[in-house]
């Protein structure tokens, strides 16, 4: 067998694909440390099954898989697959080539395949198991521990010499095989325990099996005794209840034909009523109509007054706008007035203006004659003296503007003064106008809230009149029904009372014993136990059902009452009854721990019975060992849980009888003992509580009827208080209006003020700008003028004198354009006047125009409030009329009403009286009813004996037996057939079916002890077998390994002796073996005293003598030669060179010895950090290419 390839992928540093291909002969692997080398012999050594993570040199064997660099993520698994040439058929049953792959995933997941085909850990080391490539095997040494093969207390030296001796498979077996004898031993010592145990079971249950037998016989007889005596009384109770049906029938008829008759006058009383309601609703509705004529006839009433004033008010309002008008005429005579007079002022004022222009061309001609006088440079002094005149002209031109500048600003700041007092009276006008419309408004939204309340007051009047009235009906239905209901429950108790009283449903012996009682005849006699205690009507269904027939059963003092009465039925044949002596019964008790705690429990039946404590031993002695839980899953659970051991009932009746037996079914409402005695007393509540609730009504029914008058009076009040709020609107809304127009008149002025003073603002500030520009430019004409004169002066020499006239002309000039300035601005101020007051003429004639269309819609809403006043007073004549109408027919309808209300009041009577003869009717059915029900119970209970204790239906109880033909005799048989099986004591019926149950286990146990034994017996014969064959193929292979030993050391030491020896001849297989070398020239007693390279060569000798006596299909060695100097790591590569015959060899290595012995090098780099590449470099095919053979 050759290895061909290794494939990785994942493992460790190579995470890419990487596929080693092996070839015969030597492979060396070389690389620096760290590049991965060794993970190559790991990954050999983890895909044939290694599962130590120290051999692996990892801490967990996650650590196998590609953790992954900085530039590689982690993988998610490894997978390593070998592939081997089997040719040589090495490994049996496989094919000429074998794949082994191993796969680990992250997740802790493994997978084992051979040939494709999954197997288990174990199938891969049976397979390698005696071929050296074991777990235990000696081809494939890792790296540093080759020394260990050799030291002084090796614990793999046996391990790898048995692989080499080929028992690895025998010890295996012989472990197993160890293994499955201890198993049948502990087997052995169980089977026996239980044997033991059922030998001391078989005696006693066939004693039991045998006493069950008979009382099974015995059993079946009672069972047919009984079956024929129920099946008797069934046939018995059938024709008796046939008799009953046919009296129930009969007197059901008579019930049915009052029933009948009573709902004939039911339905003539319904109508009746209904024609007397009918009636009431009818003049019902005719006083609602007239409460709503009376209300519309308010409401015109109110309406005519609200119009009325109205129109005063618009009257008002027309003589106010009137007198604003002739105010408005006399304002704009006015106006016109002083418009004329301010076109009259500017005539004059332009006139004015002329002379003095005339005046001020007569002085520039007297400035140029006195300019001509010079006779010495005349041309040039008046070309000068114009010069001088243009600058006094454009001098005293600024002087004007100036001056006519200050005079327009200290006008326009006098009249902006005058603004603003305006402007302060006007607005302290338009904060009394304001505080006026104020008052006004919210005056006005005080009526307009008030009218709201009211109109919400009357609409909350109108409904609380209509829920009054509405709830005075219903009030009136309701006591007429509560006081037919209340005649029903009368009559009803009263029927209960006379059953009660008549003691219907019990028996006739219970009856005549209780009767005689009360005549005295009878002393000591209490009563029947359902009326000694008293039970809460929930718990009433559930007490009836667990007392059964002792609800019947009569309490007494003493056992010498009970005679007495028991005498007295015998003589009168007055029938059969239970006596109950308060004297001498005793309780029973139930004492079973947990049950408070069992779901659904309700309580001890006796503790839910309330009665004079004389009586708690009776009541306990029937109910103290039954209990009642919620329903019948409780039941069932609870009955399981305690086996069964006592009787349990639920709170709608159904039982489970002690012992397992169910006993249920439908409920008869009404008909027990127990329940008529609570209908009796929750009728008397309900009859109270109906009384009570129909004083309340009747107190209710007067509170509403004073209350409906109350909310009538209440809603015409408010009408009314309505009618005078509109009124007082009206005047409000007139009042606001007019001062609204005011404040509207004196705010559009008052804004008028505000644009004009913002006007005058702006002129200020150019009148401001003037002023500046002017004497700026004054400044330097005066500079110039002053220039010219010092010129023409000396020109002249008349200087002084010049100037002189010149400031005199100048001065005057000045004057006169000031006082043109001044008349320019008069007139200016005349047109502004007339300009406002144009404006103010035009507006009091729309203002004019304006009153005058309000007063036009005044008298325009008189005319139509007028029409509409005339309208109303019609309808006012025609609602009278209709209330009238509406009067007379109240009239008549309520004579109709009182006499359907007589025909009813008889009719009722009538109603009564069929209805006593009705109840005597049904209490005369309900007594029959009694009597059925109580021999359907005990046809039921008969029924159900059947089935609980045989569970036979009546058909099926025909089939297997007949009625009984004489029932003395057959109870006196029963009798003596109880009496036998009481005598048998404790009967274990179970005991049949477990005798055989036990005998039947017991030869079973029997058998499987001899079968363990027997088994027990081969495995040690096959221990010693593999034991014996063990030994002896050990010893042989042993010798031989040690002779080959021998001379392997002497050839690689040049000389020397080395042997292995046996602490122990006589356990071969589990002596410790030691190893003793004594190379060339040294006598060393311990071997670890040896140098390491001593060691190791001494390791790689043991290792070649194993191979030559048992070679190994192939070995990978890892730097086993690390520790040999230069000569010996020759002689170890030539040696493995001579064992390549039998063996392939991979070798890791750092020698160059070894890597030139090699005829393939594999070369394992780590170009990438954490990532291993492989280079092939085949040697040999080289060395040939190279001629180096």
């Amino acid at each position: 067998m050759v290895l061909r390839t290794l494939e990785m992928q994942g493992f460790k540093s190579f995470p890419d694909k990487t596929v080693l291909n092996f070839g015969k002969g030597i492979t060396a692997v070389v690389g620096p440390n760290g590049s991965g080398k060794s993970n190559i012999s790991d990954a050999v050594r983890w895909v044939l099954g290694e599962t130590s993570t120290k051999s692996l040199r990892g801490s967990k064997m996650e650590d196998v898989i590609f953790g992954g660099t900085s530039a590689r993520k982690a993988l998610g698994f490894a997978q390593v697959q070998l592939t081997l040439d089997n040719s040589d058929g090495t490994l049996k049953d496989r094919g000429e080539i074998v794949t082994v792959t191993r796969r680990y995933y992250r997740s802790g997941e493994s997978e084992y395949k051979i040939d494709g085909e999954q197997v288990r850990r174990k199938d891969i080391r049976e397979l390698f198991m005696d071929t050296g490539l074991g777990r235990d095997g000696y081809s494939m040494v890792s790296q540093g521990r080759v020394a260990d093969l050799i030291s002084s207390r090796s614990p793999q030296r046996r391990d790898m010499l048995e692989e080499a001796a080929g028992i690895s498979h025998f010890r295996y077996r012989r472990a197993d095989a160890t293994r499955r004898l201890e198993q049948a031993e502990e087997n052995l010592v169980r089977l026996r325990d239980i044997l033991t145990e059922l030998e001391g079971r078989v005696g006693p249950l066939k004693t039991q099996s045998e006493k069950a037998q008979k009382f099974l016989v015995l059993a079946d007889e009672k069972k047919t005794l009984e079956i024929g005596l129920w099946l008797y009384t069934i046939d018995s109770l059938k024709e008796k209840l046939r008799d009953q049906e046919h009296r129930i029938e009969i007197a059901s008829k008579s019930h049915s034909d009052a029933e009948a008759e009573l709902a004939s006058i039911e339905e003539k009383i319904e109508a009746a009523i209904k024609h007397s309601q009918e009636i009431t609703c009818e003049i019902d509705n005719l006083r609602h109509g007239m409460s709503q004529y009376e209300e519309e006839l308010s409401g015109i009433n109110s309406k005519i007054a609200v119009d009325e004033n109205t129109i005063e008010h618009n009257c008002q309002s027309i003589d106010r706008i009137s007198k604003d008008m002739e105010m408005t005429e006399g304002e704009r005579a006015e106006t016109v007035q002083q418009i004329s007079e301010n076109e009259e002022k500017i005539v004059s004022l332009e006139g004015q203006i002329a002379v003095k222009r005339e005046e001020l061309g007569a002085l520039s001609l007297d400035a140029e004659s006195i300019v001509k006088a010079n006779d010495e440079n005349a041309d040039k002094i008046l070309e000068l003296t114009k010069k001088l005149n243009d600058v006094s002209e454009k001098l005293s031109a600024s002087r004007v503007r100036r001056s006519s500048a200050l005079s327009g600003r200290e006008e326009v700041l006098t009249r902006s003064e005058n603004i603003d007092k305006t402007r302060a009276e006007r607005e302290k006008i338009v904060s009394d106008f304001k505080a006026h419309e104020k008052e006004a408004s919210d005056g006005l939204d005080a009526c307009n809230e008030n009218i709201t309340a009211l109109e919400n007051s009357i609409n909350g009047y109108e409904l609380r009149v209509k829920t009054r009235n509405e709830k005075y009906e219903n009030e009136k239905h309701q006591i007429e029904a509560k006081r037919l209901e209340l005649s029903s429950k009368e009559e009803k108790i009263r029927m209960l009372e006379e059953l009660e009283k008549n003691m219907e449903g019990y028996s006739g012996s219970v009856r005549a014993v209780v009767k005689e009682a009360k005549r005295g005849a009878l002393s000591g006699v209490h009563g029947p136990l359902s009326k000694i205690i008293s039970v809460k009507d929930k718990y009433s269904t559930a007490i009836e059902t667990a007392l059964g027939a002792a609800v019947q059963f009569v309490v007494v003092d003493s056992e010498a009452d009970a005679k007495k009465a028991i005498r007295y039925l015998k003589e009168t044949k007055g029938g059969r009854a239970t006596f109950l002596p308060v004297s001498v019964i005793k309780a029973r008790t139930l004492d079973e721990d947990g049950l408070d705690d069992c779901f659904g429990f309700v309580d001890i039946a006796s503790n839910l019975v309330s009665a004079d404590k004389k009586y708690s031993e009776i009541i306990k002695a029937q109910l103290a060992r039954t209990v009642v839980v919620e329903d019948i899953d409780s039941a069932i659970a609870i009955g399981k849980k305690y086996k069964n051991r006592f009787k349990i009932v639920t709170l709608d009746g159904q039982v489970i009888n002690a012992g397992g037996s169910m006993t249920g079914g439908s409920k008869i409402q009404n008909a027990g003992i127990l329940s008529r005695t609570g209908a009796i007393d929750e009728q008397k509540k309900e009859l109270e509580e109906l009384r009570k609730k129909l004083t309340f009504f009747e107190d209710s029914f007067k509170l509403t009827t004073e209350d409906l008058a109350k909310a009538k009076a209440d809603m015409v009040a408010a009408s009314a208080d309505l009618t005078n709020a509109n009124e007082e609107k009206v005047r409000l809304e007139s009042a606001l209006s007019l001062v609204r127009g005011q404040l509207k008149s004196v705010e559009e002025a008052l804004s008028e003020l505000e644009d004009e003073n913002k006007n005058s603002r702006v002129r200020v500030e150019e009148f401001e700008k003037i002023i500046d520009a002017c004497e700026k430019e004054e400044k330097k004409l005066e500079t110039e003028s002053k220039s010219i004169e010092d010129e023409i002066a000396g020109l002249t020499g008349s200087k002084e004198e010049l100037l002189k006239k010149r400031e005199e002309m100048t001065a005057r000039s000045a004057q006169i354009d000031l006082e043109v300035m001044s008349l320019s601005k008069d007139i200016q101020v005349c047109r502004d006047n007339i300009s406002r007051l144009s404006e103010e003429n035009e507006a009091t004639v729309s203002r004019e125009d304006e009153l005058k269309l309000e007063i036009k819609a005044f008298e325009d809403s008189n005319a139509k409030i007028r029409e509409e006043i005339e309208s109303l007073k019609e309808q006012v004549v025609k609602l009278k009329e209709q209330n009238i109408d509406s009067e007379q027919k109240i009239e008549d309808l309520t004579a109709e009403r009182n006499e359907a209300e007589a025909e009813s009041n008889k009719l009722r009577q009538f109603e009564r009286n069929k209805m006593g003869e009705r109840e005597q009717l049904s209490g005369e059915l309900a007594r029959l009813e009694e009597r059925k029900a109580g021999m359907l119970r005990e046809y039921d209970e008969t029924t159900n004996k059947l089935y609980d204790e045989y569970q036979l239906t009546r058909r099926e109880a025909g089939e297997i037996s007949e009625p009984a033909e004489d029932p003395k005799e057959s109870r006196i048989k029963l009798t003596e057939v109880r009496n036998k099986i009481k005598a048998l004591g404790s009967v274990n019926v179970g005991a049949i079916e477990e005798y055989k149950e036990v005998s039947e286990r017991y030869e079973f146990m029997s058998t499987q002890i001899s079968d363990v034994e027997q088994s027990k017996n081969e495995l040690i014969k096959l221990i010693d077998e593999l034991t014996s064959n063990m030994s002896l193929r050990f010893r042989e292979q042993f010798a031989r390994i040690d002779k080959a030993f021998g001379e392997t050391f002497a050839e690689l030491f040049g000389g020397g002796k080395a042997e292995l020896l046996l602490e122990n001849e006589l356990d071969i297989l589990e002596s410790e073996i030691q190893i003793k070398v004594q190379p060339p020239g040294k006598n060393v007693q311990n071997i670890d005293l040896l140098s390491g390279g001593e060691k190791g060569l001494s390791a790689i000798a043991l290792l070649f003598a194993i191979l030559k006596v048992t070679p190994a299909p192939f070995c990978i060695f890892d730097e086993v030669e690390a520790a040999l100097d230069d000569v010996n790591v020759t002689r170890y590569a030539q040696y493995v060179r001579r064992m390549t015959a039998n063996t392939q060899f991979i070798l890791i290595t750092h020698r160059r010895g070894t890597m030139e012995e090699a005829d393939v090098l594999y070369g394992v780099t780590m170009q990438e950090e954490g990532v291993s590449k492989l280079l092939e470099l085949k040697t040999a095919e080289m060395a040939r290419k190279l001629g180096l053979d």
